[in-house]
């Protein structure tokens, strides 16, 4: 029987007891109907463990005894930062859970141009709060120990200025094979120590002054081939072919 695995946000060690937050003791006692007793698997999004423990009961409320550790190997040794301009509602929760599973080390959103429903100031802790709970079921689901990073910004300029990658990548129909480009990368070292950094738009694209901003900025451009494909399809392609020439899909 498989165990059941859950994040919990809150900073986890071996004998510790700790109290389950409403969400996952409605999870657990509700969904998956699990008694005291039951094992499970409890991870804090920030190391690289799996905390094997007991749920237990006081009342109405679960909680865990954490009894032993395990290190696990889930993360890629290829760290990417994907920044994507800010697409439909459904497109970015289906691009970010697939990034997740695949590995991604951060996501950063900003509204583009031609976002058809730009991010509002008021409506930012929501939708960031929607986003990591998107990324923590990922994670819960694929035995991701470590939950990947999510910001939004609305100025693409000022994320493109801090950008830390020493392969810096735009995709774009105009330019050279993505597969060729991480290739020749490779072999001049290029994508040692930083992040490689993959930047596309939403439905529609980034506009000319957004890939001239880019362009201007180091952003190579590269082609996924010669079909349109979504923008979430673009992502989530993307990653997988770093991830299959340098992380940890074979």
């Amino acid at each position: 029987m498989r165990i059941s695995r859950v994040h919990v946000d809150t900073e986890l060690s071996v004998g510790a007891e700790i109290a389950l937050p409403e969400a996952q003791t409605h999870y657990l006692k509700h969904v998956l109907r699990l008694k005291p007793g039951a094992a499970l698997l409890l991870f804090d999004g920030k190391q690289p463990f799996d905390f094997h423990a007991l749920l237990t009961a006081n009342g109405k409320k679960l909680g865990a005894t954490i009894e032993s550790v395990t290190a696990i190997e889930t993360e890629s040794s290829l760290s990417v930062e994907l920044i994507q301009g800010l697409g439909r509602a459904d497109h970015m929760d289906w691009m970010i859970q697939k990034t997740t599973e695949l590995g991604v080390t951060k996501i950063t959103l900003f509204n583009a141009e031609r976002t058809q429903t730009p991010l509002k100031p008021a409506q930012q802790e929501k939708k960031m709060q929607h986003w990591r709970s998107v990324a923590i079921s990922a994670c819960e689901q694929s035995g991701r120990a470590i939950v990947p990073e999510i910001t939004f910004l609305r100025n693409l300029e000022h994320i493109i200025a801090t950008s830390t990658g020493n392969c810096k990548l735009l995709l774009d129909f105009s330019g050279d094979s993505l597969v060729s480009v991480l290739q020749q990368r490779q072999a001049t070292a290029a994508l040692a120590g930083t992040p490689l950094v993959i930047l596309l738009g939403p439905e529609g694209g980034l506009n000319s002054a957004e890939i001239e901003l880019a362009r201007k900025s180091d952003f190579a451009a590269v082609s996924l081939g010669p079909r349109v494909l979504r923008t979430e399809t673009a992502a989530v392609s993307a990653l997988a072919i770093a991830q299959s020439l340098f992380g940890d899909l074979s």
